[in-house]
């Protein structure tokens, strides 16, 4: 499997263990364009805390390199990975 897609079943795996914490009309969608930490998007400063710590450990596992993701940098403008679940992946894809 493509590493790309590697890290989209990551990044799915995730939003899984985020959505057991979540009720049914808050559930965040696993979809390319799923909306994250965005304008109008579901997850919250806290969610979002959340779902990078838990993706850190499952990079960690899978590829055996430890990424960043908490670095405030990422999360300001419109350029920012966390925006939706696919902007995400390429993100990850591309530091690694």
């Amino acid at each position: 499997m493509p590493r790309l897609e590697r890290i989209a079943t990551l990044i799915g795996a995730t939003i899984d263990e985020l959505n057991l914490q979540r009720g049914p009309a808050d559930q965040l969608g696993k979809g390319s364009n799923a909306l994250l930490f965005a304008p109008g998007g579901p997850l919250d400063s806290l969610g979002l805390v959340n779902l990078i710590a838990d993706l850190e450990g499952r990079v960690e596992d899978e590829f055996g390199q430890w990424v960043n993701l908490a670095d405030e940098e990422l999360l300001d403008g419109e350029a920012s990975p966390f925006q939706s679940a696919g902007q995400l992946a390429e993100y990850i894809d591309g530091i690694l």
